[in-house]
């Protein structure tokens, strides 16, 4: 780097006690300077009073309702883009960070502009190993069984959860902010659909390491089934392919699932699928008009900054 970056690290929070002070100790000892903004989803658990009294010098902004996860987010991106940043990295309140992770993500994209989104290795919380859904979901799209194996710098990816971002403003300006259409689940998938339509590669830098400090936990199926149909509006939404082809990978879901819980002869979630498709489907209106937007650059996502 041949001079000083306008770095901003945006983290939302919502009741986030449990994680925020490891957290913000760890984006302090950053061993390049970064500006942090945190923006709190309505936490009732102290959390923005207690980052006010013990960490002063961080932005902090109350949203007084909880905005989501894109919502939230899209405040602070508007905010750091208005004060000129060339970077913008995106931390999950439960997320630690190496001192030099963040220059190594930084170092990596100046030498290498065409990625527009990149992420650390994704370990999990005391480091003994990758992060579980990191490395079911990432590691799945990688030649390699195992991030070792080939001493490779970068691995490219066309998903990597949205945990640990470290956004280009190029990219940013381009490819715009998250789609509103969203509120939770999904809208990191359409996000980096989007940032694959207009140019830009993603990809996971293996000298830099993040820690992904969550419990697995068991999910009860009818939640999953909830949380599935929310993750495929980013189906549906997908401007990489046509539409036609995002509903009929919808429905063969749907109908996947059906033809399962009736086998199984289970009836209330044979409903709750039906819903839920259906439910998906009478938002087609909102998705095309979204598809269509997406495509564009620049102006239209920051007309109301």
């Amino acid at each position: 780097m041949t001079g000083p970056l306008n770095i901003y690290v945006v983290i939302v929070t919502y009741n986030g006690m449990k994680w925020i002070d490891k957290c913000l100790h760890h984006v302090l000892l950053s061993d390049i300077p970064v500006k942090v903004m945190l923006i709190d989803n309505c936490s009732t658990d102290g959390t923005a009073a207690f980052v006010k009294k013990k960490y002063p010098q961080i932005d902090i902004i109350e949203t007084g309702e909880n905005l989501g996860f894109g919502g939230a987010n899209n405040i602070c991106i508007k905010k750091a883009l208005r004060e000129d940043a060339d970077f913008v990295f995106l931390l999950n309140q439960d997320g630690y960070l190496e001192k030099d992770a963040l220059r190594k993500l930084v170092e990596f994209q100046m030498s290498h502009p065409e990625y527009g989104v990149l992420s650390p290795q994704q370990k999990n919380g005391n480091g003994s190993g990758l992060d579980e859904k990191f490395r079911t979901i990432v590691l799945g799209q990688c030649v390699t069984n195992s991030f070792e194996d080939l001493g490779r710098t970068i691995y490219d990816v066309t998903f990597v959860m949205g945990a640990f971002w470290l956004i280009s403003a190029a990219c940013l300006k381009k490819v715009g902010l998250f789609d509103s259409i969203f509120y939770h689940y999904g809208e990191d998938s359409d996000y980096l659909s989007r940032v694959r339509f207009h140019g830009f590669k993603i990809g996971i830098v293996m000298d830099s390491v993040g820690y992904h400090d969550r419990q697995e936990r068991v999910v009860p199926e009818m939640q999953q089934l909830k949380s599935f149909y929310a993750s495929q509006m980013a189906s549906l939404t997908n401007i990489n392919r046509s539409m036609a082809f995002c509903l009929g990978k919808v429905s063969y879901f749907y109908l996947k699932f059906s033809i399962g819980y009736l086998s199984k002869l289970k009836f209330n979630l044979l409903k709750e699928n039906t819903r839920h498709y259906f439910s998906l489907l009478s938002k087609t209106g909102q998705i095309l008009k979204s598809r269509n937007q997406n495509k564009q650059s620049e102006a239209w996502h920051f007309m109301d900054a």
